[in-house]
């Protein structure tokens, strides 16, 4: 069995589709930042699945890192037939004002990374003539999203890119598939420094377990894009009916407002 290449594998949403992936039989290389969670769950995915758990701790928002991921899985013969471009954060931050390093990193793990990743994997996968990209976007690619500008842009930048990408590979044999979750209790709030009232306050959040096998599914599907739940779904339909004006109106109101400094 080839290999899967799942980020963000640590916790949350990766590390469960991590786990589906173990439970039909793949082979996995998992990457996160830190190493004791990835030790965690490389031990469980051995043990209850019986499958071969490679481990890098990375940041992958450092200059050169997705490259040397790539170059890990080729420098050990591993073939990869699944990526999972799972890794990202968010920041509740005025974008003039919020830390500028933070927003940086933000730019370079949620679109460069992927970007990088996407490419570099893609083009093993064309060559061998069979292979699936699965990229987590987010409801908030749909909008913008004053009050977490960045993060709204760079899952907009996931989108379309798995869009273009997954026509350009037509007839190839190998997909691109791109999921637009809404909230999900992945530890997401906590680390984006939300507070007060916000869209994880206002809707109830989905499970990270079901999430993935939503995911999972939709990719296996060959689907080009997936909104899961009526919360995204709704978003969807607000992006082709309401006015921008508006969205951007609702969008600000769902992030909890203006944060404070």
């Amino acid at each position: 069995m080839a290999y899967a290449v799942v980020t963000g594998a640590s916790n949350g949403i990766g590390r469960e589709l991590a786990a589906l992936l173990a439970r039909d039989g793949h082979d996995l290389v998992i990457v996160a930042r830190g190493r004791a969670g990835l030790d965690r769950v490389k031990a469980v995915l051995e043990r209850d699945f019986g499958v071969h758990v490679e481990t890098l701790a990375a940041d992958l928002s450092e200059d050169g890192a997705p490259e040397r991921l790539h170059e890990f899985t080729r420098s050990r013969g591993l073939q990869v037939d699944t990526l999972v471009n799972n890794a990202g954060f968010s920041e509740w931050a005025t974008y003039l004002d919020g830390d500028w390093d933070r927003q940086r990193r933000m730019m370079r793990l949620n679109m460069e990374a992927l970007a990088t990743l996407t490419r570099l994997y893609g083009r093993d996968m064309r060559d061998a003539g069979y292979g699936r990209i699965l990229n987590i976007s987010s409801v908030a690619s749909m909008m913008a999203g004053p009050w977490m500008a960045m993060y709204f842009a760079s899952k907009a930048f996931v989108r379309s890119l798995s869009e273009a990408v997954a026509y350009e590979l037509k007839g190839t044999g190998v997909t691109v598939t791109c999921v637009c979750p809404g909230p999900t209790s992945t530890g997401f709030a906590k680390a984006a420094h939300m507070s007060g009232r916000n869209f994880f306050t206002m809707t109830r959040p989905a499970t990270a377990r079901g999430l993935a096998l939503y995911a999972y599914r939709r990719m296996n599907a060959g689907a080009v894009l997936a909104y899961p739940g009526t919360f995204t779904k709704a978003g969807a339909f607000a992006e082709r009916a309401l006015p921008r004006a508006l969205t951007r109106r609702i969008a600000a109101f769902m992030n909890g407002g203006r944060p404070k400094d």
